[in-house]
């Protein structure tokens, strides 16, 4: 595929200016990472995009499936110090704008980088922050994947209930250079204005004064979602105690909007 379908007419200042494509790769993220400590001079709003990923990355070590040409599969580049904090929020929210204002979708950013169609995923995020060789300055990479063309069917059966895209949401198939422009045009849009990350996150999250099902140590638990610090950690309310989560790893949110949220 031609990448200047992806860069033609695209309306940003850095993101996406420039783009690299390519047809099968095991991980977008992966690949930008051997550059960066390979030495390759890349320019921050660099992207790369996958038509496949044979490894894509999820979260906490979870696997990502984009082993076809279903989804928009890319890392953002991003150099420290950052303009926007905290970064992990920033590609939900941008997509979560999007398909609201662009799809009329009630989509919703869940913490702290998913964005769900009522209880299903349609997104997710792998943030990886390596050194460069500038020791004042970190290179993030924002692996994000977005589901686009899959069918129900298309999932694998233990995802199946669990995931959406938006053909399944429109009915209608976007071309996914289209898409892509105007994601990181959102994107950007939000890394270089005024608007504070987490007054947005607030904004589109249906989580603040929910209860949902947490999951510290591996023991399941019902908290009470309280709010959002301005480090981007959740405050939730168990056993009559407040908790800050420090870690990703600490607490994981577990998607049960559906949940009775009388406490």
């Amino acid at each position: 595929m031609d990448v200047n379908i992806f860069t033609d007419n695209l309306n940003t200042k850095v993101f996406g200016r420039n783009t690299v494509i390519f047809e099968s790769i095991d991980s977008t993220n992966t690949k930008m990472i051997e550059d960066l400590n390979n030495g390759l001079n890349l320019e921050e709003g660099s992207v790369y995009i996958a038509l496949k990923q044979t490894n894509g990355k999820g979260s906490f070590g979870n696997s990502w499936q984009s082993d076809n040409n279903l989804g928009l599969w890319c890392s953002i580049l991003a150099y420290s110090p950052y303009k926007k904090n905290p970064i992990s929020l920033l590609p939900g929210i941008a997509l979560t704008k999007l398909l609201k204002e662009k799809y009329n979708i009630d989509a919703h950013s869940k913490w702290p980088n998913d964005v769900l169609i009522k209880t299903k995923k349609i997104s997710g995020t792998l943030i990886q922050v390596i050194p460069t060789n500038d020791k004042k300055q970190n290179a993030c990479i924002i692996g994000v994947g977005i589901n686009l063309y899959h069918k129900k069917e298309d999932f694998d059966y233990n995802i199946k209930e669990k995931a959406t895209s938006l053909i399944i949401e429109t009915n209608k198939k976007v071309e996914i250079e289209n898409f892509y422009k105007d994601f990181i045009k959102y994107f950007e849009d939000i890394y270089y204005n005024e608007y504070s990350l987490i007054d947005l996150f607030k904004t589109h999250t249906k989580m603040i004064g929910k209860k949902i099902k947490a999951k510290n140590n591996n023991i399941e638990t019902n908290v009470f979602v309280k709010d959002i610090t301005k480090e981007g950690y959740l405050i939730v309310e168990t056993y009559n105690e407040e908790k800050k989560i420090i870690k990703e790893e600490t607490w994981i949110s577990r998607a049960s909007l559906d949940i009775d949220t009388n406490y």
